[in-house]
């Protein structure tokens, strides 16, 4: 995980998935991140990147923060 807010600052991944399920649909735990968001931040944009099959799968997304 990748993340920065629309002030600027940077978020680095804080662990947290451990391993796939059982049946190998999904991870293990959550994605997390730190240090936590400001008060005055309005976005946050985040890229996600999974692994499957050994191929790098990206995913970005912007979230409006309450």
């Amino acid at each position: 995980m990748e993340a920065r807010d629309d002030l600027g600052n940077e978020y680095t991944d804080w662990g947290g998935v451990f391993g796939l399920a059982p049946d190998g649909s999904r991870t293990q735990g959550e994605v997390s991140g730190q240090p936590g968001l400001p008060a005055d931040a309005g976005t946050l944009r985040l890229r996600i990147t999974f692994l499957r099959g050994g191929q790098e799968h990206p995913y970005e997304l912007t979230l409006s923060i309450p």
